[in-house]
């Protein structure tokens, strides 16, 4: 049993995390994985975003709090007693094939800055191929190089949170 699941994990494993451009005025960040999940079941994990994020990298620190609205111009929204916090705003959702969500993340959020985070999910054999792309741009005064690797690897992290997530019912 074990080794059905370690397999199951390997599977769902991202296959690729880079930053795969990044100069002072921008840069990629792009995230895939081939999910043995039917992109239904994948885009319900997907949308459940509270379910899945790491609270380390949230304004709260607590799980769950996180609430992702699923319509043009629904939030991606964090409240909590004491505070809140719009991260993005839904610009495009087509179930099951494509998320596009608007907004700067982390240390991206106090910069004039236009960033823009894609999940498409693509079926292949009998799972998906899961796809995240985040593109950011600004004024290279910005220095977005400087800051490229770091949301990489908080993007990345929760992109390998949700395929487990989608996978096993735990992030």
């Amino acid at each position: 049993m074990r080794a059905i699941a370690l397999a199951l994990l390997l599977a769902a494993a991202p296959a690729g995390a880079a930053v795969t451009s990044s100069a002072p005025d921008g840069f990629v960040s792009r995230s895939e994985a081939v999910v043995p999940q039917p992109p239904a079941a994948m885009w319900a994990a997907l949308v459940n975003w509270g379910a899945w994020w790491d609270p380390a990298h949230s304004y709260s620190g607590k799980p769950g709090v996180l609430t992702l609205e699923i319509k043009p111009g629904g939030l991606l929204h964090e409240q909590w007693p004491g505070g809140n916090v719009w991260h993005a705003q839904v610009v495009n959702a087509l179930p099951p094939a494509l998320l596009r969500l608007q907004g700067g993340f982390g240390p991206l959020q106090a910069l004039p800055v236009n960033a823009v985070l894609d999940f498409t999910l693509k079926p292949e054999g009998s799972g998906t191929r899961l796809t995240m792309t985040y593109r950011v741009a600004g004024s290279s005064a910005s220095k977005l190089d400087t800051l490229a690797a770091p949301v990489d690897a908080v993007m990345s992290a929760g992109f390998a949170r949700l395929v487990n997530f989608a996978t096993t019912g735990k992030p």
